[in-house]
């Protein structure tokens, strides 16, 4: 690699560990999924099976392994402690590779500018940056999906020959690697995106030549069957059921758990991608406008790969029309068409940088931008001199109060720099400096994002205290002894904090049943609160997590 190419690919490398690895451990995991994945990976490091995970001593087929091998084998670096830098490092990993390869991506198909402000523009997005610090497999579906765009995109300007073998032959590693984190998205998303993009610049009859699938999809195979071979021979068709026709095609045509009408996603992008989904309308806009103008042209042209612009918007249109058509939606079922939605508003800033008179595109939500920081500065200030405004309880938003810093002081400091943020952002932009505007953006998002990973870790356990709950539960537990529960999602928050093994039954008659011969402990909440007056029936300690209340109870025989 040329010194032209790396400064740019250090200095993102740079930005990204400067926001995702400072304080990765100071923050409980999140309830119920990062505890639930820590767990997964903690069996397979005290002995459990790596060919597929396991929960509690039980097959889990939800999500496939990729992840909780990188979590393993960081808590076997780490002299086997899983904690929660080990369950959150390979996420890091993760996202510094997604920015490199949006980096990467977006200097072949713009420019090195735009590669560089695509880069600082993802890594700077709400949802990838809180994805990036927590430890889900979503991060390494974002970088498998990238590089196998990254790949693609590669195999259409590059000559017929080896060469384009190897790009057809790493994109489809690629997105088996991301079947491997996340399931068949891996596959699926980026097929949908090149696919679309070839059947607007060319024709039709060559999209599966183009797509290199004879020669990709062997690769594919290759390299997803050397895991899912095995896997399948040893749990059988089942597995193979569970996971390929449930946990996949079920879940996405009739979904039982985060079911949302068709429109949910405007309003979940919109946020997770702030602040820069402020850009992303102007920046779909100037792109269709442009195809518009180079279609005629490009019909008649031998380029290989025309209007390029034209990828990541194929990229990001058909993946959220094809995520709204689910019936389960979650605002981090996204996550993988960020890097396309940073490649847009990249090459729009890109574009506005290059231009004598700034599009209106970007004039508009740079003052918007300007003025909610400055009115987010006044209402901090306001609440920091003990005006209360709006009680933290009546903020809207699931946990969005726990971002909000409570401590006035913290409260004052965030008025200050929203408003220095606000002030720079707009000085710049007036003066026609478009990249110290670009420049600012990045920078008082950054401390922002900081600042509130600093104010959310103690008010998030606040509202969660595990630890605390976990040593009020320890002397009452004995290593090793399984301790009965009724607690549902937040079975996986104690486990992992309590480091004992929990057996999760689905109701209160299988608790008593469980009786029969010996004492036994069990976890209740407030669901099962009539259990309490049952004979023998003894409470030994109490806490709470979020809005429950958690009692350990000992059981004892029932009298013959």
């Amino acid at each position: 690699m040329s010194r032209g190419r790396l400064g740019p690919l250090l200095l993102v490398l740079a930005l990204g560990a400067l926001l995702y690895l400072p304080g990765l451990g100071r923050e409980i995991l999140r309830h119920p999924l990062e505890a639930k994945y820590a767990l997964a990976a903690r069996e397979m490091v005290r002995g459990g099976p790596w060919l597929v995970a396991h929960l509690f001593g039980e097959l889990y087929p939800d999500k496939p392994p990729l992840y909780f091998w990188a979590t393993a084998s960081v808590a076997e670096l780490r002299g086997g402690r899983l904690d929660e830098v080990s369950a959150r490092l390979p996420a890091v990993a993760g996202g510094l590779l997604g920015l490199a390869l949006t980096l990467l991506l977006g200097e072949s198909l713009f420019g090195r500018r735009a590669g560089l402000l695509s880069a600082a523009v993802l890594a700077t997005s709400g949802l990838f940056f809180w994805y990036a610090r927590q430890g889900h497999p979503d991060q390494f579906l974002i970088a498998a999906v990238t590089l196998a765009c990254l790949g693609l995109w590669q195999s259409f300007v590059t000559p017929p020959g080896a060469r384009r073998t190897g790009w057809i032959a790493l994109a489809y590693a690629a997105m088996a690697l991301g079947s491997m984190s996340k399931g068949l998205l891996g596959l699926v998303l980026p097929l949908l995106a090149a696919g679309l993009y070839l059947a607007l610049t060319g024709p039709l009859r060559a999209v599966p030549r183009r797509l290199g699938l004879w020669p990709g999809l062997l690769a594919f195979v290759a390299v997803i069957l050397a895991w899912y071979g095995p896997a399948v021979a040893q749990y059988g068709a089942g597995y193979l059921r569970e996971t390929i026709v449930h946990q996949q095609v079920e879940r996405y045509t009739r979904s039982w758990v985060h079911r949302g009408p068709w429109y949910q996603y405007l309003g979940d992008f919109a946020t997770g991608f702030l602040p820069w989904s402020l850009f992303v309308p102007g920046a779909l806009a100037v792109a269709w406008q442009a195809w518009r103008s180079a279609r005629p042209s490009t019909a008649e042209t031998e380029t290989p790969a025309p209007a390029p612009f034209l990828f990541p918007l194929c990229w990001f249109v058909s993946g959220f029309v094809f995520f709204s058509l689910s019936t389960g939606k979650r605002a981090a079922y996204l996550l993988p068409l960020y890097p396309a939605a940073a490649l847009l508003v990249g090459w729009l800033w890109d574009r506005t940088m290059g231009e004598l008179r700034a599009s209106r595109w970007v004039s508009v939500p740079v003052a918007l931008l300007a003025a909610v920081a400055a009115l987010a500065a006044a209402l901090s200030a306001v609440h920091g001199l003990g005006v209360l405004m709006l009680p933290r309880r009546h903020i809207p938003g699931r946990m969005v109060d726990t971002l909000v810093p409570a401590d006035p002081v913290w409260q004052v400091a965030a008025a200050v720099v929203l408003l220095g943020g606000a002030a720079a952002v707009w000085l710049t932009w007036r003066r026609g400096r478009v990249g110290a505007t670009f420049a600012a953006i990045v920078l008082v998002t950054a401390v922002c994002l900081l600042g509130v990973t600093l104010v959310r870790a103690p008010q998030y356990e606040a509202r969660y205290p595990a630890r605390e709950l976990a040593a009020r539960i320890a002397p009452h537990a004995p290593p090793g002894q399984p301790i009965l529960s009724l607690l549902g999602d937040y079975d996986f928050l104690v486990a992992f904090y309590l480091d004992r093994p929990i057996a999760p039954l689905p109701g209160p008659s299988e608790l008593l049943a469980a009786r029969r011969t010996a004492p036994r402990l069990a976890l209740l909440d407030n669901n099962d609160w009539a259990l309490l007056a049952e004979p023998g029936v003894t409470v030994l300690t109490e806490g709470r997590l979020g809005p429950k209340r958690i009692v350990l109870v000992r059981l004892d025989p029932r009298p013959s």
